[in-house]
């Protein structure tokens, strides 16, 4: 229904038949309006309400373009529903979590690699396909390393996710020491189809070969359910 403004009346005004009709009508809008902020509508936001009593609903059916419904359950629970969307449950504080492992790869090696000439070398690589939406991925790399004759510089281990750098870790080396690296990135964002997780290792410096000599890395998926 459309609103009329209403009359002003003065005294001796004598009524017509459209004015009372228009009266009629503004009261059928009242009746039906959907607090769309128009004129007799109501307002689009209701404001210092106290509480709100809501039905206890069955399984909701999906509301007009553009809205969300809410409804009360006989559990306490409360649900809403957007349109084109599912149902879905209001959680509330108490409620737990458990953990959930997906995918895990893992690759254990001695690769024995020569990293004193400032390249990087691979160490280790795996192709992970993931288990499904919404896991975080956890790549850890840690290798042991030893230093031969005369070696002094820097050595360097990163991670590689499908072929680009996502983390890099360094450490000063010095001859007949013996070092540990370790390296981890966590990825939020799903995983693609298939990707590629891999470290490598290298060296800057003067003197005989700093070595990478056994550790390996791994890939975990975890998400909260």
């Amino acid at each position: 229904m459309t609103w009329t403004t209403n009359l002003t009346w003065s005294d001796g005004d004598t009524p017509t038949a459209a004015q009372f009709n228009a009266i009629s009508a503004n009261l059928d809008a009242i009746s039906e309006h959907g607090h769309s902020g128009a004129a007799g509508d109501g307002d689009e936001i209701l404001t210092s309400l106290d509480y709100i009593d809501y039905d206890h609903q069955g399984a909701l059916g999906e509301p007009a373009t553009g809205h969300t419904r809410f409804a009360g359950s006989t559990d306490g629970s409360l649900r809403y529903r957007a349109n084109g969307a599912a149902e879905k449950e209001v959680s509330d504080t108490a409620h737990t979590h458990t953990i959930a492992e997906g995918a895990l790869n893992i690759t254990e090696n001695h690769p024995d690699n020569t990293t004193g000439n400032n390249t990087y070398e691979e160490l280790a690589t795996d192709t992970v396909t993931p288990t499904g939406a919404f896991y975080t991925t956890v790549h850890t790399a840690i290798y042991a390393t030893t230093v031969n004759g005369t070696f002094s510089g820097t050595g360097y281990l990163r991670l590689l996710k499908a072929g680009v750098q996502t983390v890099v870790r360094s450490k000063s080396i010095s001859t007949g020491n013996s070092y540990g690296f370790v390296a981890t990135d966590v990825y939020i964002e799903p995983t693609a189809s298939s990707t590629v997780f891999s470290c490598e290792g290298k060296a800057d410096g003067s003197g005989l070969p700093f070595q990478f000599r056994g550790g390996g890395q791994s890939i975990q998926e975890v998400r909260c359910e």
